[in-house]
């Protein structure tokens, strides 16, 4: 079985929800191995292994020459189990989540559809042709298609591991079945005005069925059950949650919690801090040698140094790191300026001005560069959709990732000079109620660190990176 990651699992988790939801009925083929790779972006061995994961659960046979049948035949009664069972702890978690979608998944799917090329477009127009096909099933496959577009891995996770919150297939928005084959003459724009319409109109409507559907069914089943939220897993494949407790301790780092010239804790201590293991705080106390960050001596321990003048950019770890930095920034370039000003709207004019003392205060003690973690906690405290309070939460620790990088960019600046600008222009937006602008001002910020970022990328490093 492929067992490199655990992305296999999102194939798995798609199919099995259309299985018990009998969008797949008993007899029926599942999509052939390369459809499926193509749909969801990944290899033919991760379809395998998904496909091998519903034999062995019941729901598919697979013949000689590798069709998937399936041969769970669900019952009425059933289907209504299942999904009541699975809606029911989630409700909350889906509003919140279809909430989030105009501020967060909405400008990812834009700039996805105006990067498209003209292939691109021609696929869109011949899955919009068919709407027979099943709507939510051209619905995600266009969205899928679409944020393929952006080349960058993390966004497609996030949309992924969102289809598999949501379970979309048992969503439908009845009023879009019978929709008439789509005029393909019609322009780019009307297209995107159409699947914006379709997309995020139809929302209202499938929170109401789904609230019907669970006063009537969940009860049943779920009686003082606890409920599930909405949390993002970038890391598929466990090594790779180095990068996030990197992303950690650098910033311990930044903020002094850790000085340099000073031992980090030992191996079992740091484990037992972040909930990890200590075979993974080896291999981020590797990255980090790596990176200039520290430096281990036998018998001693670890030691902040913050050395950055020597990274090697052809060391795969930093390289990997270093594509987690540029995604993460280009997901904040597009969706920041929505999420400030929503969050904004939610704020009293006191919270307001303590977030602008805070920045003050920054300011005052020559501590610019903490103006962006206090960014992070405004959002977190005062955004009411948990959604992005979870997915900026993860962002922010593979943007500070990328701070010994940055200091390497940077290397003849001072870093307070670099960002004083910045700070003071979103303390006096604030201080005197330009609330737009301010919100632009994050904007211009995450824009210019990416494209300042991915120059510098593109000049030293050894082979293109993903975007």
């Amino acid at each position: 079985m492929y067992t490199d990651d655990g992305l296999y699992r999102v194939i798995y988790e798609y199919f099995e929800s259309r299985i018990l939801f009998a969008v797949y009925k008993c007899g029926e083929c599942l999509p052939s191995i390369p459809e499926t790779g193509r749909f969801f972006h990944m290899s033919p061995a991760a379809v395998h292994s998904a496909l091998e994961l519903l034999v062995r659960k019941g729901h598919i046979k697979m013949t000689g020459n590798q069709t998937a049948v399936v041969t769970y035949a669900a019952k009425s009664g059933d289907v209504k189990e299942h999904a009541a069972k699975y809606f029911a702890l989630r409700e909350e978690g889906i509003k919140d989540m279809i909430q989030s979608a105009p501020l967060l998944m909405g400008p990812l799917w834009l700039e996805g559809l105006r990067k498209g090329t003209q292939q691109d477009w021609d696929k869109i127009r011949n899955a919009l042709a068919f709407p027979s096909l099943g709507v939510i099933s051209v619905l995600v496959e266009l969205y899928s298609l679409t944020l393929g577009t952006l080349n960058n891995k993390l966004i497609l996770n996030l949309f992924w591991e969102e289809i598999r919150y949501l379970r979309f297939p048992y969503l439908t928005d009845k009023r879009l079945e019978n929709q008439e084959p789509m005029n393909t003459g019609m322009s780019n724009h009307e297209i995107i005005e159409l699947l914006r319409e379709i997309f995020f109109g139809s929302y209202k409507e499938l929170m109401d069925d789904l609230s019907r559907f669970i006063r009537e069914e969940g009860t049943k089943y779920l009686i003082g059950s606890s409920r599930i939220p909405f949390q993002w897993n970038i890391y598929r494949r466990r090594p790779q949650i180095k990068y996030s407790l990197a992303g950690h301790l650098i910033w311990e780092v930044v903020k002094g919690e850790y000085q340099i010239g000073t031992y980090l804790p030992s191996l079992p201590q740091v484990a037992q801090k972040y909930h990890v293991s200590v075979a993974t705080v080896r291999r981020t106390l590797e990255l980090l040698s790596q990176m200039g960050v520290t430096q281990s001596f036998h018998g001693k321990g670890t030691l902040v140094v913050m050395r950055t003048a020597k990274l090697n950019f052809g060391m795969p770890g930093i390289l990997e790191g270093m594509s987690l930095y540029l995604e993460s920034l280009q997901i904040f370039a597009l969706t920041i300026r929505d999420i400030t000003m929503y969050t904004i709207k939610e704020c009293t004019a006191e919270e307001l001005k303590r977030l602008t003392g805070k920045f003050t205060q920054l300011i005052q003690e020559k501590r610019v560069h903490l103006c962006f973690e206090a960014y992070f906690k405004w959002i977190d405290q005062y955004c009411p959709l948990a959604t992005v309070r979870e997915c900026y939460h993860k962002l922010q620790r593979l943007l500070t990732w990328g701070y010994p990088v940055m200091l390497y960019r940077i290397r003849n600046q001072n870093i307070q000079a670099r960002y004083t600008g910045f700070a003071k222009e979103i303390s006096t937006l604030l201080c005197e109620n330009r609330l737009e602008e301010f919100s632009d001002a994050w904007r211009r910020i995450m824009e210019q660190e990416e494209r300042e970022a991915r120059k510098f990328v593109s000049d030293v490093k050894p082979r293109p990176i993903s975007r």
